[in-house]
């Protein structure tokens, strides 16, 4: 299914837990009145950035290895071509983004290189009041670790201050009582928050709905209907 929308309503972090969580493979097209970015996707990872003049030479090549031919682009300059693109990338601000899945066809010996883990970490550490309060409102929400939160971590590259804030996160202390006992600003926990669900460390934890009473089987209502009919 295709994703579109406004980058002033989803930025690039929401947009990327998306692509990761379906292990997507892909095309991000980005563009606004000064440029366009098409942003190759494998598994969920970014694994080309490239600017053209116009968005339907995108959609000329099916092929990655043609892609690249095209650029003038080897399998060992890939690092460094992304590593150049990948801010201009997320400099955009405005404009619109629409993802094609499929489509592109990449050989099985080209794999991503950096982890989307650790991009979504590093825009999440630039977020704003504005845009952290999106997910992060609530200061008595409680967070737990989620199964597979040690390999999350280690793709993330966390930062000393992540890691002292995810040691706190037990499914137990909400996010008041770790920004006190952590002793960090509320913004900093915030962002490492927001990045934290983005890459799939955390979840939110859900309320046990407490039963009141006591519960009733369909044999033993049956009989209290029936001696209540008899009285």
């Amino acid at each position: 299914m295709a994703i579109a929308g406004n980058l002033e309503v989803f930025n690039f972090i929401d947009i990327f837990q998306i692509l990761k969580k379906d292990k997507k493979d892909g095309i991000l097209v980005v563009e606004n009145e000064d440029k366009k970015f098409a942003v190759y996707f494998k598994e969920g990872n970014i694994l080309y950035i490239r600017e053209v003049v116009k968005v339907f030479h995108i959609y000329l090549d099916v092929e990655f290895e043609q892609v690249l031919e095209k650029d003038g682009v080897s399998k060992e300059d890939l690092y460094r071509v992304l590593v150049a693109k990948l801010p201009l990338l997320l400099a955009v601000k405005k404009g619109k983004f629409s993802f094609t899945p499929g489509f592109i066809r990449y050989p099985p010996y080209i794999e991503p290189i950096i982890p989307i883990e650790k991009i979504i970490m590093y825009l999440s550490r630039q977020l704003t009041p504005e845009e952290v309060e999106r997910k992060i409102s609530d200061l008595n929400l409680i967070f737990e670790k989620s199964e597979n939160w040690r390999l999350i971590a280690e793709k993330a590259h966390l930062t000393d201050v992540e890691r002292k804030i995810l040691d706190y996160i037990d499914g137990e202390r909400t996010v008041k009582q770790i920004m006190e006992e952590a002793k960090v600003k509320q913004l900093t926990l915030q962002r490492a928050l927001y990045g934290f669900l983005a890459t799939g460390l955390i979840t939110r934890k859900k309320k046990v709905k407490r039963k009141i009473g006591f519960n009733l089987t369909k044999n033993l209502l049956r009989k209290i209907v029936e001696r209540i009919k008899g009285l």
